[in-house]
């Protein structure tokens, strides 16, 4: 069973690209389940995903890589048990961090007779918000994109040129190997593109000594 999981910080757009992108992937013949954990707009969240025929989970009590990973983790399992899906999509907490979720889902392998595989983390960046991004919260979305393997520039059909070439510049600067997308969640720009990516490739598994060493690199300690 393969998990996608979309991540970016509050008021990303992570929402509208997520039931996009499990509208197409439904299209295309897979079985999904979508878990929601966005803080203060989970419930809201939900019952739209719910309005597509999709199943979703509502996961309450914090951060699904962190405070709740058991909980989480359970919730892959019984998603695996019932519904049989092959892929499901993660929206994590705009205050999750990627690797965290990865670990997190991988011990609902002790509750499966399956594998749990990694489709490319995305994160979306909001490009009308990048200064803002840049100014508040700089150190959480560095880590979000510094875990991912695909970076979605997101909100480009609202986005200055500058605003766009800033989120690109940004994002380079903290994972220059990270594969850069454009989009737009609310008119399906660049969507197909990347359920395409989440069919066809796969991201590592949770490293614990590949996370210590980034860690150490990054912020000068361990974890």
């Amino acid at each position: 069973m393969k998990i996608a999981q979309v991540a970016g910080f509050l008021g990303s757009g992570k929402t509208t690209f997520l039931i996009e992108l499990a509208k197409i992937l439904v299209d295309r013949g897979h079985r999904i389940a979508i878990i929601v954990n966005d803080v203060g707009e989970i419930n809201v969240d939900a019952k739209f995903i719910e309005m597509y025929g999709l199943k979703a989970k509502e996961i309450s009590g914090g951060c699904i890589c962190c405070q709740v990973a058991g909980n989480f983790a359970n919730t892959i399992a019984i998603l695996y048990n019932t519904f049989k899906p092959d892929i499901v999509i993660v929206e994590p907490s705009g205050v999750a961090i990627p690797w965290g979720l990865k670990r997190a889902a991988e011990y609902s392998e002790e509750e499966m007779d399956d594998v749990i595989v990694h489709a490319p983390v995305i994160t979306l960046v909001d490009s009308l918000r990048i200064e803002e991004l840049m100014q508040s919260v700089r150190r959480l979305v560095e880590t979000q994109i510094r875990e991912a393997d695909v970076v979605f520039i997101n909100k480009v059909d609202s986005a200055t040129k500058e605003k766009i070439d800033l989120s690109v510049q940004f994002s380079k600067a903290i994972n220059p190997n990270a594969e850069i997308m454009f989009g737009s969640g609310r008119n399906n720009q660049g969507v197909k593109e990347a359920a395409t990516l989440i069919e066809t490739r796969t991201s590592p598994r949770y490293d614990e000594s590949y996370e210590k060493e980034m860690l150490k690199r990054d912020y000068g300690g361990g974890a």
